[in-house]
Formats: C-alpha cells, sequence, structure tokens
C-alpha cells in the first residue's frame, strides 16, 4: 500500500496499523479515510499535520483519491487521521435564491465554486422556476435537490458526481458473489418498518400523491416542500419515496479485500437462499490492513 501526504510518497517512512476506506453511494454522505499510523519515532510532529492537508491511499489499482485532513488524533506511539473529499470550507452555510435555473446549471454553480469537475451519469435538466439555499453547506444543499429527482451526489478525486440512482441499479452486475465467497457471516433483511406505499405532497394549491408498485405500508405526507408545478410534485413524491424506501431489503457481508469494488456498483448473490439476486452496493468499506471488503448492499427498487 502506497500512502501520500501533501503530495508526497510517504510509504517508507510510515507503518500503518490501520487504513480504511469508506466509500458511499447513499444520497449526500461523503467519503473518508481512516488511518491510524505509527508514530514512535515522532515523525508526525515534525511534519505537524493539519486540517485541509492532502492525505492519499493507493493499493492494487485501487486509488482513494486525494482526501483533505478532516479530524486528527494522537495517542502514545499512534497518530489518527481522517480525510473527507472536500475542504473545511465547504461546509460553511451559505444562503442564495436562482429563478429559472436548471438543475446542471446549480450543479456547474456548486462545483465550479468548489474547485470541482462535474460529471453527470442518467439524469435529466428540469427547469425550476424558483430555488431557494437557505443557511445550507452548498454540497448538503445540493444533495438534497438530487434526492428530490431520484440523484445521488458523490465527491471523488476533484470531481463532484451526480448519478440517477435508477440508471445506476440497471447496470450489469460487475460480479457474482456466492455464499463460499463470504468472510464470516452474513445478515439479510426485509424491513416493513418506516416503508411507506405511497407519497403524498402538497404546497399552495399544488397537490400531487404516487403510490409505490408491490409496496405496502402507511402514505408519506409533506407539505412544507415547495412545488411550482404538478409535475414537480410528481417527480419529487417520487424522489422522497425512493429515499424513504430503498433500504427496505439490505444485505451486508464481508469478502477478501477486494479493491476493484466501488459504491454504486451492482452485484449478484447466489446461493444464499432468500438472499439470492441482484443488488447495488451502497457503501463499500476497504479494510486494507485486515485484508477485507466489507458490502453494504440494497435490492433495486422497481417502478420509480
Amino acid at each position: 500500500m502506497q500512502m501520500f501526504y501533501e503530495g508526497k510518497d510517504i510509504t517508507a517512512d510510515i507503518e500503518v496499523r490501520k487504513a480504511n476506506l469508506n466509500d458511499k453511494a447513499c444520497g449526500g454522505e461523503l467519503d473518508s479515510l481512516e488511518l491510524s499510523l505509527d508514530d514512535s519515532k515522532g515523525l508526525w510532529s515534525q511534519w505537524k499535520p493539519a486540517k485541509n492537508h492532502t492525505i492519499q491511499v493507493k493499493e492494487s489499482g485501487f486509488d482513494s483519491g486525494v482526501m483533505y485532513i478532516d479530524e486528527i488524533g494522537q495517542q502514545k506511539g499512534m497518530i489518527i487521521l481522517k480525510g473527507l473529499p472536500i475542504k473545511q470550507e465547504a461546509k460553511a452555510d451559505n444562503s442564495k435564491a436562482w429563478d429559472n435555473v436548471r438543475f446542471l446549471e446549480l450543479a456547474q454553480e456548486m462545483a465550479s465554486k468548489h474547485d470541482l469537475q462535474l460529471e453527470t451519469y442518467g439524469i435529466d435538466n428540469p427547469l425550476y422556476s424558483r430555488v431557494d439555499q437557505s443557511c445550507q453547506a452548498d454540497f448538503l444543499f445540493m444533495a438534497w435537490r438530487c434526492l428530490l429527482e431520484g440523484y445521488s451526489l458523490k465527491i471523488f478525486n476533484g470531481k463532484l458526481i451526480i448519478f440517477g440512482q435508477k440508471y445506476m441499479e440497471e447496470q450489469a452486475p460487475v460480479k457474482t458473489i456466492t455464499i463460499d465467497n463470504i468472510d464470516g457471516d452474513f445478515l439479510y433483511k426485509d424491513k416493513s418498518v418506516q416503508i411507506y406505499g405511497a407519497c403524498k405532497l402538497s404546497y399552495q394549491g399544488i397537490e400531487y400523491q404516487f403510490t409505490a408498485p408491490s409496496t405496502y405500508g402507511p402514505t408519506l405526507k409533506k407539505t412544507d416542500i415547495p412545488l411550482n408545478s404538478v409535475g414537480e410534485a410528481e417527480r419529487f413524491s417520487k424522489g422522497l419515496l425512493r429515499a424513504q424506501n430503498c433500504y427496505e431489503q439490505t444485505m451486508a457481508c464481508s469478502l477478501k479485500l477486494d479493491p476493484g469494488l466501488g459504491a454504486g456498483n451492482t452485484v449478484t448473490l447466489s446461493q444464499f437462499g432468500l438472499a439470492d439476486g441482484k443488488y447495488i452496493a451502497y457503501q463499500i468499506i476497504h479494510k486494507f490492513t485486515e485484508g477485507k471488503t466489507v458490502l453494504k448492499l440494497r435490492r433495486p427498487l422497481e417502478g420509480y
């Protein structure tokens, strides 16, 4: 495993006790890199790590991308670092209003503001007559706009990536996993708590209800989401219901380290029984020092 600090390869100078990369493709949750490093010689005290300094890990073709130090800890003979793909400044709350703006204009503005390159997959470009950002950090605001449209936001290595969840769910599986591939036990769940059969939106005379196919449960009702048209109400009701119901059927398991798997990939499970079928990875944790990859999977949704 190679480790870079402020762009310099420091692999030969350090001993890594723990290196976990938390790769996410669920809403606006950020990836993170967690490192525990031997500091018996006091090198890190000389290097004086600080927030916004860059760290990066590469292993067997995998690249964490450039991460910015977000948290620093020290214990006897050890330094603990946590990195995020955004700088500290990106956490600041902002307020702004837009009239007659398209989704991609908002996304491009946020990307440019934070020196990121915008990439999109499987999304549309709806027009909004009015959008308000009210005391929200830019990427939390953008993640909410994505959720309403059924999209997900991810920041990786200088890129703001936005993808349609349905588009990703429809991609061909990159791997078939059998019960023989599992390291330890697995846990499959099919839950009913906080699963909804429909979503009804109402706002200043605009009203729309979307009913999910083959899903049973109460109706999720929202009256505080600004709507400018019935078309928006239809899209937003589907997006909100998708966000609420997407974890109805989940699977968690561990494999031998597989850096080729990433959040957003689809896989097929076979020989498990009830859990068999196609899934999308919403979170993957690569534990490099343990030689293990933890998978958190969910079933694709159908009809919305």
